[in-house]
């Protein structure tokens, strides 16, 4: 609620002001430099601290939930063409425009690692999980001229490839412990 009250303040007072207000709503991003030890930082840090740990990657319900993943840099270029292009105050979505399922994020990450390790499916849905989400890109594409260059294969080799010198502490069941122990009150 907090973020979308923001959106709605920036796009309320932008005009007010004369100042042109880009909302971005960026869906999953990733690349070099997120962090493999904070559980909280996203699904493919969370499966390459698993990975790099022979430990397998946890996904709920059928692993066929999909999301929208975006290369850092694809999201710096769009602030870029923000900053220049941007002549009114609007709210714009930044993903790929694609969805990929869950299940074969992991399976992406363990293949460019070499890994031999099998996500463990565990057909648990978990409340306030939602089962499909990605962006529609369109209109980033038509006011800022912009589209994501890098597709998803192409940014996991990158990101594995920094991780290759990263440590990587593998915290999930700590943080899963805590999601039963709330869950239990």
């Amino acid at each position: 609620l907090s973020k979308y009250t923001t959106e709605r303040l920036a796009l309320m007072y932008g005009p007010v002001l004369g100042i042109p207000s880009t909302v971005f709503r960026y869906f999953n991003v990733y690349g070099p430099r997120q962090s493999l030890n904070n559980p909280y930082t996203g699904v493919c840090a969370i499966f390459m601290s698993r990975i790099k740990n022979n430990n397998p990657p946890v996904i709920y319900e059928d692993g066929g939930q999909v999301r929208d993943f975006v290369y850092v840099e694809d999201v710096a270029s769009v602030n870029v063409a923000a900053i220049e292009k941007a002549r009114k105050s609007d709210l714009y979505h930044i993903g790929y425009g694609s969805p990929t399922s869950i299940l074969q994020i992991a399976k992406t990450i363990a293949d460019i690692y070499g890994s031999s390790v099998e996500p463990n499916v565990t057909q648990e849905f978990r409340d306030g999980d939602t089962r499909h989400a990605f962006a529609d890109i369109s209109k980033a594409r038509k006011d800022l001229s912009w589209a994501p260059k890098w597709k998803l294969k192409q940014g996991m080799e990158k990101l594995v490839e920094w991780s290759q010198k990263e440590e990587a502490e593998d915290r999930f069941e700590q943080v899963e412990s805590e999601r039963k122990k709330m869950l239990s009150r």
